[in-house]
């Protein structure tokens, strides 16, 4: 009988041991994630409230380039726009909410575009929003340029290809003449203005100072 009962309180002691070790396995993980995720989000925090330093841009362009740069195998679309690869933003209605789209050019440098059917520049700065919106999408074009397209009021859709940097994310709004990525003097950027899907010709739209 006394036999039978130390195998039973031994058995009991290895459960609770057993018991004990995950317990304390599971604090070791939660602990230790909990400071990861600190971490993540601090220098998260940090990049974005240094966006114009050149640690803050490194870190921006690395995350972002982890969620942007990918290649499928098969285009997940194809409406002749170039691109290959989008990063759509789900959940909302991203359409801005106002009655009138204001125009205004994306930097004060003049357009190289011989044609009516785009805005192009090649200089070292920064490229704006033509008008404010929301950013629908950001990624690469099958040349594997970077891109991002911004939607507006009254159907309109700007697309902006050849970045060198992109600066906003999908779902974010942006303000007429509000920065949104840098461009290089070793590419040519190039704007396109859409309305409901419809390229629209530059003179066609009133641009103001």
């Amino acid at each position: 009988m006394k036999i039978k009962n130390r195998k039973l309180k031994n058995e009991k002691n290895k459960k609770v041991k057993t018991q004990n070790f995950f317990k304390k396995s599971l604090l070791f993980v939660k602990k230790y994630l909990t400071i990861f995720i600190i971490a993540f989000i601090f220098l998260f925090l940090f990049a974005c409230d240094n966006f114009g330093s050149q640690t803050g841009t490194f870190i921006i362009d690395n995350l972002k380039s982890i969620a942007t740069n990918f290649t499928p195998t098969t285009d997940l679309f194809d409406d002749g726009s170039e691109v290959s690869f989008v990063s759509y933003f789900f959940g909302m209605n991203s359409k801005k909410e106002q009655e009138v789209s204001e125009f205004f050019l994306p930097t004060t440098q003049q357009s190289l575009s011989t044609s009516d059917e785009m805005l192009s520049y090649k200089f070292d700065g920064t490229i704006s929003a033509i008008a404010s919106g929301v950013v629908c999408s950001v990624g690469y074009t099958t040349n594997n340029e970077k891109y991002i397209e911004i939607e507006h009021a009254e159907g309109y859709l700007s697309r902006y290809i050849g970045l060198n940097f992109i600066g906003v994310y999908a779902g974010e709004s942006v303000g007429a003449k509000n920065s949104i990525g840098l461009v290089s003097s070793s590419n040519t950027v190039r704007v396109y203005v859409y309305q409901n899907d419809n390229l629209v010709k530059i003179s066609e739209l009133e641009w103001k100072d």
